[in-house]
């Protein structure tokens, strides 16, 4: 037969708060990362919707020449700030121009582009995130700006 030895026991250390700091640790890099992604999510929306607005304007402006009356650039920018749907930016500013083709550079007054002219529709607006620190991933105020260029289709 085998000698039998003799085992102490284990002594196990207190743990206590151990499961409490962990999570406290890991909630906080979980929350994070859901709060980077709801904003990221904003962002791309936000974006989306900028180009939807400058592509409706674009699109006003072309066809506006040719109507009697003619539209006017108040009315451009109206459309532009309802495709918006009330978002919560900063610093919007539309402007609406006859543009270069080649290099969108402004080049004078959309309603006297030619017919086959380009017009562009420009927004620039401002995002402030929601999350108060973005650790210089996103910049805080964001500036974001949109340009659609159409092709008159009247003068």
């Amino acid at each position: 037969m085998f000698p039998r030895s003799r085992t102490r026991p284990v002594s196990r250390r207190p743990r206590r708060g151990a499961a409490v700091l962990e999570t406290a640790l890991i909630l906080n890099v979980l929350l994070l990362g859901i709060l980077g992604v709801f904003e990221y999510g904003r962002i791309v929306m936000l974006r989306q919707l900028m180009e939807n607005a400058a592509r409706e304007g674009a699109r006003l402006a072309v066809v506006g020449t040719a109507s009697t009356p003619e539209v006017t650039t108040a009315q451009i920018q109206a459309c532009v700030v309802s495709y918006m749907a009330g978002q919560s930016i900063s610093n919007l500013s539309v402007s609406v121009y006859q543009a270069n083709p080649a290099t969108g550079a402004n080049i004078g007054s959309w309603d006297q582009a030619p017919y086959g002219g380009a017009i562009a529709v420009k927004i620039t607006a401002t995002y402030r995130p929601i999350v108060p620190t973005t650790f210089g991933i996103v910049p805080n105020p964001l500036p974001m700006t949109i340009v659609s260029m159409m092709l008159s289709e009247a003068n």
